[in-house]
């Protein structure tokens, strides 16, 4: 399963030098059924998309609870093996929990297919 892990530079330096991501249970985000039926689409690419702009709020609301880290969002998106991400079924209806998941165990951050993070330009917004 592929799930988008937000971060802030600050984390995503942490997660360099130890090279985990997170030592479960951490938040990611994932194509979830709420998130499939708020979307209304079948298109994964697009399904995927939308659970990695929602790992991009969670990682502004980490810039907010961070204000000495630089102003970009940080997303990684990964890999885990099926059955170590799962929903809350308390926060489903949640509509800022929408494909929120919790990741059990160790994620290696080499295990990463993708680090999108804002350009320099994107600090001031």
């Amino acid at each position: 399963m592929r799930v988008y892990v937000p971060l802030t530079l600050s984390g995503l330096a942490e997660a360099y030098k130890t090279g985990e991501l997170g030592t479960g249970p951490f938040v990611a985000y994932a194509v979830t059924p709420p998130l499939r039926e708020w979307y209304l689409s079948d298109d994964i690419e697009e399904l995927e998309y939308a659970a990695l702009n929602r790992a991009a709020l969670a990682s502004l609301r980490l810039l907010a609870a961070d204000p000495d880290a630089p102003r970009r969002r940080v997303v990684v998106a990964v890999d885990v093996p099926d059955g170590t991400a799962h929903a809350d079924p308390d926060r489903g209806l949640d509509p800022a929990a929408l494909g929120e998941v919790r990741v059990s165990g160790t994620v290696a951050l080499g295990k990463a297919a993708a680090v999108h993070v804002d350009l320099g330009d994107a600090e001031g917004d």
